[in-house]
């Protein structure tokens, strides 16, 4: 007979927001939320950071309110978002964290170019769930985007990393339904 205290759910400890997720270029924990300027904390729902490395160097990096990541996401057209849940629903692993990719069996240590891009869904100053994101699909997820969510892309660039080449990261959405 099962001790029904000892199923019981324990509790699990907020883990902080690694370093990795920190902003590179001003060398503390992402403040505010790139699109709006809002201070990320202070969101009841939460914030994603999302960056993307190549040979060990951070060549993109921003953090999102979920309110506005979700205004992003409305903003693609229906082709696109179509298209990414249909591939994330084909592909999501279900596995957490920076060593795997969430959506192939590609290992961090072995992506092409060392690639790849991580995500935190973050609240307050803890960690929620985290993702790594290989350079493959992070490709296969750039093909999928219709023209109209490729300018929604654009101008999401332009307005916040002007000199940054549109191409080096597609749309960014979370990989996966719940990593909204």
């Amino acid at each position: 007979m099962i001790d029904e205290t000892e199923s019981a759910a324990v509790p699990i400890e907020p883990v902080p927001i690694p370093a990795v997720l920190h902003s590179f270029y001003e060398d503390r924990p992402f403040r505010t939320c790139t699109r709006c300027g809002e201070s990320l904390i202070h969101f009841k729902e939460g914030f994603r950071i999302s960056k993307n490395f190549r040979r060990g160097e951070t060549i993109l990096e921003y953090a999102l309110c979920i309110p506005c990541l979700t205004r992003m996401i409305d903003e693609m057209s229906e082709e696109s978002k179509q298209r990414h849940a249909q591939y994330q629903a084909e592909h999501y692993r279900g596995v957490s964290g920076f060593d795997e990719c969430a959506l192939c069996e590609e290992t961090r240590a072995g992506v092409r170019d060392a690639e790849y891009g991580l995500i935190g869904i973050c609240q307050g100053e803890h960690l929620a769930d985290s993702a790594m994101i290989c350079v493959h699909c992070m490709e296969t997820m750039a093909e999928l985007m219709s023209e109209e969510t490729r300018r929604t892309w654009e101008r999401f660039r332009e307005e916040n990393f002007p000199g940054v080449p549109v191409d080096l990261e597609p749309f960014p959405i979370g990989h996966a339904p719940r990593m909204l």
